[in-house]
């Protein structure tokens, strides 16, 4: 090290934007506290909210936009892999921060990521489904990944 305020400086900023490319590129959040973690986990869970009431609404019509559901399934099969990574331990309600994981997450972890998978797999299928475009398969594709959402909710899920 330095000593040298200015280049001290100038490393820490630069070990911080290096973190934060890294973070980008390997789609993660860096997240020092639980506080935080619960926090990137939630926007991500808001994220694939937001996508499924589109493609839900975009389903209802007779004739859906073909680019939207590519788009909005898109974004349930690229979050859907990250899920087992936004629940490190510590990251319940002990932590003091409002989250609606249940303790269940932490002790029955290999049912959690075994509901995590079936909701990965569905999101694919998704994803597949409207790639080939075909609405009828789209529809039946959003069923089961809504179901995979319901599987884990009705498990791991509570009020906040």
């Amino acid at each position: 090290m330095t000593d040298n305020p200015g280049e001290l400086r100038m490393t820490k900023t630069l070990l911080a934007a290096a973190l934060g490319v890294a973070a980008l590129v390997g789609g993660i959040a860096v997240a020092a506290t639980p506080v935080e973690t619960i926090a990137a986990r939630q926007n991500n869970f808001k994220q694939m909210g937001r996508a499924s009431k589109m493609l839900s609404d975009e389903l209802k019509k007779p004739a859906p936009d073909i680019g939207l559901l590519r788009a909005q399934s898109q974004v349930l099969a690229n979050l859907a892999p990250q899920i087992h990574r936004w629940f490190p331990r510590g990251t319940g309600k002990e932590s003091g921060a409002k989250t609606g994981a249940l303790p269940t997450i932490w002790q029955q972890t290999p049912l959690f990521n075994a509901k995590a998978n079936q909701f990965i797999a569905a999101a694919r299928n998704l994803q597949q489904a409207a790639a080939r475009g075909n609405v009828a398969q789209i529809r039946a594709a959003f069923a089961g990944a809504g179901g995979g959402c319901k599987g884990c909710h009705d498990t791991f899920k509570g009020d906040k």
